[in-house]
């Protein structure tokens, strides 16, 4: 053999060895942003002060910020039953508006670099309603929304964040019923009940992009479709507002004129958003479900199905078959007082769980975590990483380096994890028997986003404590992750 080919040789052996040892990102999840939202905090007062607060998601990493801006909200009088006459809605400036408490947070995100997500949305002022006599109290309706009073709306608010916001969404959680759009189902001539709700919302959908287009063109592809919750029908819901019904075929006659889909054509989004909360958030990510029409973070293949189907069927482009959770979160006990609320070790755990099983979805483009800091109200969701006193949970150092250790037999396993900031960082992967001290088994550098998955394989590697160990890529300061012990693979359920 010559000596230029031992140098190939050796090379090769070399670059094969590099590959064995690195820590394994291939995965096409391993680029995920991370998101965050906590409105009562930034903009309704609650807590802390939305600075702190933002000081905060720097500091966790927090790639972007997601935040409601609502009709009802940013205009001062929503009760009003007849729009003012010197109210132009479209107008950004007029004194009926008061949107500072969107201008601070959007301004202070962007002053610490964290992109931004604006769902744009109801429930309108009572005038918004095409029917205001069945609007109900002195506050906002989410009754019937006029389509071109919400387009007015929007255009108000798109050429008010131009060039400080870098994604959008219309309407949130707009199959959800009483809190945001109503109803959800009406009856038609020729048709009985059909679902009113998804009709509306793909009108508003439409008209608000269609304003997003012209307003904000360099943002036009990024305009998020759905922002469904995992519970009240999602999936009927969103076949229907992609003009499809139960088996996935166009809507035809009387009941596709009921729904808006006479000539459906594509729906242009950058994908689709959801909420893929269990039961309350307070059950684990592998909790199953009977109901086939629910859209929790076990199940969500029956998503991705839906998605292909309506890619086939001309709907949506092949991108927009991808995946943007842009609200989930797990509650925890204390304060929750609920029954199977989880502990708080088990809110940290599940945390991670459920990172690790969206990182193995390369649909999943983002993931997110709703709440920062729980509410004073412990009948609501309280799903934060600190309580409401400011005192911060298990969860919070959980979401800052995550980790989740799966059993691959008695002497190996997967360790994954993350660190947050993202960035390449070295960190060292520890184990110790139970009543030992951690050792450092190996140690690796994450890929550019922060995240690791590396195979270990030692002398009852399975029945070991793990924990990761490194710095803030950004402040040098020493970071561990929890404790973790290896488990059962994490997977959907592909019902």
């Amino acid at each position: 053999m010559t000596t230029q080919s031992l140098r190939l040789l050796a090379c090769a052996l070399l670059t094969t060895l590099a590959a064995l040892l690195a820590p394994t990102t291939a995965s096409a999840a391993s680029n995920q942003l991370s998101l965050f939202q906590d409105d009562a905090e930034l903009t309704q007062g609650e807590g802390a002060a939305p600075a702190d607060v933002l000081n905060q998601f720097d500091d966790l990493g927090v790639d972007i910020l997601r935040t409601n801006v609502v009709y009802g909200r940013v205009y001062r009088t929503p009760g009003d039953r007849k729009k003012p006459a010197d109210f132009v809605t479209e107008d950004n400036t007029n004194g009926h508006y008061d949107w500072s408490a969107t201008d601070n947070v959007v301004n202070l995100a962007k002053a610490r670099g964290i992109r931004v997500q604006l769902t744009i949305t109801g429930p309108m002022p009572i005038f918004g309603s095409d029917r205001p006599s069945k609007c109900k109290g002195g506050r906002s309706c989410t009754y019937r929304p006029n389509t071109k009073e919400f387009a007015r709306f929007a255009q108000a608010a798109v050429q008010r964040y131009k060039g400080k916001v870098d994604y959008y969404s219309i309407w949130n959680e707009p199959n959800i019923g009483k809190s945001w759009l109503t109803p959800r189902y009406a009856r038609a001539k020729g048709v009985g009940r059909y679902d009113y709700a998804a009709a509306k919302y793909r009108q508003l959908y439409l008209a608000g992009q269609k304003v997003i287009a012209k307003f904000d063109p360099a943002r036009r592809n990024r305009v998020l479709f759905g922002e469904v919750p995992s519970i009240a029908s999602p999936l009927p819901f969103l076949r229907a507002t992609l003009c499809l019904d139960s088996r996935g075929r166009p809507f035809r006659g009387r009941r596709a004129r009921a729904q808006g889909c006479r000539r459906p054509g594509r729906i242009p989004t950058l994908g689709f958003a959801v909420h893929p909360y269990n039961q309350g958030a307070l059950f684990g990510p592998q909790q199953r479900y009977r109901t086939k029409t629910s859209l929790t973070i076990a199940h969500m293949p029956r998503l991705h199905r839906l998605l292909n189907g309506a890619y086939k069927r001309k709907r949506i482009s092949s991108k927009a078959r991808n995946v943007y959770v842009t609200e989930f979160g797990f509650q925890s006990k204390p304060p929750d007082k609920s029954f199977g609320a989880p502990s708080l070790a088990n809110q940290a755990r599940y945390i991670n769980e459920s990172d690790r099983l969206f990182y193995g979805d390369r649909r999943v483009k983002w993931v997110s975590q709703y709440e920062f800091t729980d509410v004073r109200d412990v009948a609501q969701f309280n799903t934060g990483l600190r309580m409401f006193s400011g005192k911060l949970k298990p969860s919070y150092g959980a979401y800052r380096m995550p980790i989740v250790v799966t059993k691959r037999s008695i002497v190996s396993v997967e360790v994954y994890g993350q660190v947050r900031p993202g960035g390449s960082s070295s960190v060292a992967i520890q184990s110790k028997a139970s009543g030992g001290a951690y050792k450092t088994v190996k140690t690796v550098r994450t890929n550019r986003n922060g995240f690791l998955r590396v195979n270990i394989s030692a002398r009852n590697a399975s029945k070991l404590r793990w924990r990761l160990s490194g710095v803030n890529p950004e402040t040098g300061t020493p970071i561990t992750s929890r404790e973790a012990k290896a488990g059962k693979k994490l997977r959907y359920y592909k019902d």
